[in-house]
């Protein structure tokens, strides 16, 4: 889907706050190299981003609190979680900015990334279609789940926004005004935040717990953080929306396997 990108409105905004956990403190090389060219879009349009990098937090959920209150401090009006392992177009961010300025009820807008796994009978089906027929390298589209649940069974298009469940935090573009909503709904997530000796987590100030992990009590799925925040977000009326024909990508290291045996297979 093409986005016509109200350039302008981003200029005169006050800025994308974008938050970007690092555990250890690693960011890999090409996260690294699709923010470098998302500031240097940014900058030659004249658009405000302001990174912040969050290291040495082991509890991922504890980071994403930190991280939302460092937006919340800022000056900026909407901010976008990426994780420092995902892979993504500059245009795409300013793309899903765009569409939450534009949309009252976009407060939460994801897009979807596949998670570190690849599902094998994917690329069997995807083999038998014969959609690698011409390419075989065209079977990376189909190694994947994706990192979101639907609201309901029904298809979508996939170039049109889709109202879902859950999103994943890996790319996620959040309003100001979506926490704000969110904190009022639930005032019994303030916390003093003792855990760093850091200005301003060091107990003295309550900042709220947007992000935590429970067992769900009717399907008893495990949620993680960012499924939570989406569930709760959804209780209180908000909305989370998904970009499905954006394609981002998911670093990981991966286990090579091999067998002499089974090669030969294929050519007798």
């Amino acid at each position: 889907m093409k986005i016509d990108i109200n350039l302008d409105k981003l200029r005169k905004s006050n800025g994308l706050f974008i938050g970007i956990p690092m555990y250890g403190g690693v960011c890999t090389g090409v996260t690294t190299g699709a923010l470098l060219n998302l500031m240097a879009l940014a900058a030659s349009n004249g658009i405000k981003i302001q990174p912040h990098f969050l290291y040495q937090e082991s509890l991922v959920q504890r980071a994403r609190n930190y991280v939302a209150d460092e937006f919340l401090r800022s000056k900026c009006d909407t901010m976008i979680f990426i994780d420092a392992d995902i892979v993504f177009k500059p245009e795409d961010v300013l793309a899903a900015w765009h569409l939450s300025m534009e949309n009252d009820d976009y407060d939460i807008v994801c897009a979807p990334y596949p998670k570190k796994a690849i599902a094998w009978e994917k690329i069997v089906k995807a083999v038998n279609k014969g959609f690698a027929d011409k390419n075989p390298n065209d079977l990376e589209h189909f190694v994947g789940d994706y990192v979101f649940s639907q609201l309901n069974g029904d298809s979508f298009k996939v170039d049109q926004p889709v109202e879902i469940r859950d999103g994943g935090t890996g790319f996620m573009v959040i309003k100001r005004e979506t926490f704000e909503k969110f904190a009022k709904a639930y005032p019994e997530t303030s916390y003093k935040p003792d855990h760093n000796r850091s200005e301003h987590f060091d107990g003295k100030r309550e900042i709220n717990a947007f992000f935590h992990c429970e067992i769900d009590p009717d399907t008893k799925q495990y949620l993680s953080e960012d499924y939570w925040f989406c569930r709760k977000a959804r209780t209180a009326g908000l909305k989370v929306w998904l970009l499905p024909w954006m394609q981002l990508q998911h670093f990981g290291t991966y286990l090579y396997r091999g067998s002499l045996p089974h090669m030969a297979a294929l050519n007798s």
